[in-house]
């Protein structure tokens, strides 16, 4: 019997993870790639359980765990600068990590499986028989496509399966900092409708994260407005003042849903599937976590068509739930007129039993904590 083929659309994060894993299950994948250097921006990033075992599995994880910091506390702090949410994940796996770090070794993963990636390619769509359409290129047959091509996916609008596209009234500027934060805890501080994350996501370096309203130039702007941001947060000025001017990127937030995330031999993952704001953390994790199961169920033989049914009935409600949680979240984050209201909301829902089991449930992208990491 010949060798399965699949062709990925994007060498970002969830193309990297998704061509790794399915070259790692003995596939021959070919990446296709419209930038000449494929690399990430956002500056830094969360990865929790439900995105760590695809890493283990294609030999990613010990880089990623080596360069990153394992984030022994989760808080958010309101405007007084009292703490309203805290988690400790002392009992399971948060790792931030730089952006870049994280690529590369999804990258060097998937090449080292024999994953072929393709550069200065712009895909134009494709067909439900696995037929990946190329610019200026022959079409490219293959049993299984990957449509890993963002939020704004040509392959998902070619198959007519968007449902929502749309941009968000909020944004985020991304960017990191020299390290000064002794522990490796992670706040977010809100002010009103602006929200300011600080985590250590390196030795030497501190991942931040500026979130707020996109009608607000000097929120969104770049280089980050200091004196601004210091005025709202004044007891953050000093990490403030260690934001350079050469750094930082800001992109309004995106949101996307699907008719279908599966059409014949094409799959969706990733931003193309279930854009969402960062607020959980899981745009990338939920991308890595179902790629691993795209691999699971078309890996092992079986009818394309039909397998993919099968997992997108299996992944797609729980990310769903991710995704509309998060949606909320930076909702809530726009409601100033009635700040202490909303943090007495966000107390009482981390600490009431039933919400608060919830909410960690799906802040892990739908997965518990591993009982062997829990013990620990």
């Amino acid at each position: 019997m010949s060798t399965r083929t699949a062709a990925v659309a994007g060498a970002g994060i969830a193309g990297l993870a998704a061509a790794a894993v399915l070259a790692r299950r003995g596939l021959e994948v070919e990446i296709y790639e419209r930038t000449d250097n494929p690399r990430e921006f956002g500056a830094g990033i969360y990865l929790k359980e439900n995105s760590l075992p695809l890493l283990e599995e294609v030999g990613a994880y010990d880089e990623v765990a080596a360069s990153g910091v394992r984030i022994r506390a989760v808080r958010i702090a309101d405007e007084r600068n009292e703490i309203i949410v805290t988690r400790n994940t002392e009992r399971e796996r948060l790792i931030t990590v730089q952006r870049s770090v994280l690529h590369s070794a999804l990258r060097a993963a998937a090449e080292r499986a024999g994953a072929k990636l393709i550069t200065g390619v712009n895909v134009a769509g494709a067909r439900p028989d696995g037929t990946l359409l190329l610019d200026g290129r022959d079409p490219v047959q293959a049993d299984l496509v990957v449509a890993a091509d963002g939020v704004n996916s040509r392959v998902r609008d070619s198959l007519g399966l968007t449902r929502v596209n749309r941009t968000l009234p909020t944004g985020a500027t991304r960017l990191l900092v020299p390290r000064e934060e002794p522990d490796n805890v992670s706040t977010e501080y809100w002010a009103g409708s602006m929200r300011l994350g600080v985590a250590p996501c390196a030795p030497d370096l501190t991942y931040l994260f500026l979130i707020g309203p996109e009608k607000d130039r000097r929120a969104a702007a770049i280089p980050v407005d200091r004196e601004y941001w210091s005025a709202r947060l004044p007891h953050l000025s000093g990490v403030i003042a260690r934001i350079s001017d050469d750094v930082g990127v800001h992109h309004a937030h995106g949101y996307a849903t699907c008719k279908a995330w599966a059409s014949g031999r094409v799959a969706l993952i990733g931003d193309a599937a279930h854009a969402q704001p960062p607020n959980f953390g899981q745009g990338a994790g939920l991308a890595i976590a179902n790629a691993r199961k795209l691999a699971d169920f078309t890996a092992g033989g079986g009818d394309v068509p039909e397998m993919l049914g099968v997992w997108e009935r299996y992944v797609r409600r729980g990310s769903r739930v991710v995704q509309g949680l998060t949606t909320a979240y930076d909702q809530a984050g726009t409601w100033d007129s009635f700040l202490p209201a909303r943090a007495r909301l966000f107390h009482q829902l981390s600490t009431f039993g039933p919400t608060a089991r919830q909410w960690e449930y799906w802040w892990r992208g739908g997965v518990d904590a591993p009982a062997a990491w829990q013990a620990r």
